[in-house]
């Protein structure tokens, strides 16, 4: 069909034939299969709407609006706190003009952290980076010790960093993050950092089915690495679209289930979970941890670890999934959540929210959500693994 991975498929006598392709993009890979319209086309253009998206929130790339905001932080923090606000110099006033697309991803993003009371947190990057979570997920596949745990007062800054509230809309399009009062002119402190990733993917999906759509698909299902799942319609064959739900205590081809998606309309799905199992025995450093939730979940499959406490008493904590409003793994005993959504955006929101904290009651953030953006909106959990089942 001209694009990456495409490919006709026959269909069965009386069935309109099925185009698909796949291609890499935002880290994974990109799917796409519908019937109807122009697949090459359509295809096409796809492609360009997934290009244009990584181009602008990828924290990979220096010159994304992600990027560019991140940096007019970092130098607001470096340089003294003359301004709140990371200036653009060029733009003529605080923070950055950014366009249309990420102002409403922004939005979004802020919307959702405050629905769900910071359980989603688009600006959880310092304490990712306290905890070097990438770190921590390689010596796990290794099998090697866990690197040192972050001191207490290093987690509490980055948590001071990762506030969602430091980010705000400034003006039309224009979007700025605040700088806590302590970090003004020190290197020694984190400065906070934005992250779309965990909203992104499913922003995207549905941008990709809805322009297919809007192209003359008649059904079609997009999908964004294995967490985002985007469809409209039926199959060719007039079946709902399906897919498989990853069971997180088996291997990465392992399906634990199948959800066959509405085919009335437009849907959403959103997969989060802590893939790779829990992290063992994990102590927090130099102090107690200041956790309001209850003790971790016993795990019969957690490995122990080397990982090693500098005084006695530290909570256990068997995950290396962060919760932003604490600054600690998450213990909350959930192993990986599937949601549901009029909305790729709040599906993903949610999923990850409900990893951390699955008493969040879902109508409440939906509803919240909804009357802040005006978009009638859905959801539904149809998934949820506990550590150890």
């Amino acid at each position: 069909m001209g694009g990456p991975g495409d490919e006709a498929v026959a269909g069965s006598p009386g069935v309109a034939p099925t185009w698909r392709s796949s291609f890499p993009a935002m880290g994974t890979r990109v799917d796409i299969i519908g019937w109807g319209g122009d697949g090459m086309a359509i295809v096409n253009a796809v492609v360009g709407v997934v290009a244009r998206h990584e181009d602008m929130w990828s924290v990979f790339r220096p010159s994304s609006e992600v990027s560019r905001l991140n940096d007019a932080v970092a130098l607001a923090v470096c340089g003294g706190g003359a301004s709140r606000y990371g200036v653009d110099s060029a733009q003529g006033g605080p923070g950055l003009v950014v366009s249309e697309e990420t102002d409403r991803l922004l939005r979004d993003a802020l919307a959702l952290a405050e629905a769900t009371e910071g359980a989603f947190n688009p600006l959880i990057g310092p304490l990712v980076a306290a905890w070097d979570v990438k770190a921590m997920r390689a010596a796990y596949v290794a099998g090697a010790p866990l690197p040192p745990a972050p001191a207490a007062d290093a987690v509490e800054a980055a948590l001071r960093a990762s506030s969602w509230g430091l980010l705000s809309r400034v003006g039309e399009r224009r979007w700025a993050m605040g700088v806590p009062g302590e970090s003004a002119g020190r290197v020694d402190v984190p400065s906070p950092s934005l992250d779309l990733g965990g909203i992104a993917k499913g922003y995207t999906a549905d941008a990709c089915r809805d322009l297919a759509v809007a192209m003359g698909a008649r059904g079609v299902l997009v999908s964004v690495g294995t967490s985002s799942v985007s469809v409209f319609g039926t199959r060719a064959d007039g079946s709902s679209w399906r897919a498989g739900l990853r069971d997180p205590q088996g291997g990465p081809t392992s399906v634990a289930g199948v959800v066959e998606l509405p085919a009335d309309g437009m849907a959403s799905l959103s997969t989060s979970g802590d893939n790779l199992g829990p992290m063992g025995s994990v102590r927090a450093k130099d102090a107690l941890v200041p956790d309001p939730l209850a003790e971790p979940v016993p795990d019969p499959h957690a490995r122990e670890t080397s990982r090693e406490t500098s005084v006695g008493g530290g909570r256990v904590f068997d995950h290396h999934i962060i919760d932003p409003r604490t600054g600690y793994p998450a213990h909350a005993g959930v192993r990986q959540v599937s949601v549901v959504a009029s909305s790729g955006v709040l599906a993903e929101a949610l999923s990850t929210a409900l990893l951390v904290d699955p008493s969040i009651d879902v109508p409440d953030v939906v509803a919240r959500w909804a009357r802040v953006t005006g978009a009638q909106a859905s959801a539904q959990v149809v998934g949820l693994v506990r550590v150890g089942s």
